[in-house]
């Protein structure tokens, strides 16, 4: 596998777990009832499946985003010259 794909699907995996981790800490600390909300309905492996996934999405895709905006650019060593 190419060194770059593997350096977007580790910074992605990252993002996904700290999406899962904010979903869990909002339903946990129930934040705008939301815990509660769910935790009432009929279907509420399919709010947190979707929330969770939603979450993770997003926050994968901006620790891409991070990740490949604070490359380097070039060659750095030039600059110090």
């Amino acid at each position: 596998m190419p060194a770059h794909v593997k350096f977007l699907a580790r910074h992605a995996l990252v993002g996904f777990s700290i999406g899962l981790l904010a979903v869990v800490a909002i339903v946990w600390l129930d934040l705008f009832n939301v815990g509660s909300l769910i935790a009432g309905s009929s279907q509420r492996w399919m709010a947190y499946g979707m929330l969770s996934f939603v979450f993770g999405l997003t926050f994968g895709s901006l620790q891409m985003g991070f990740a490949i905006m604070l490359l380097p650019y070039g060659d750095e060593s030039d600059a110090s010259d």
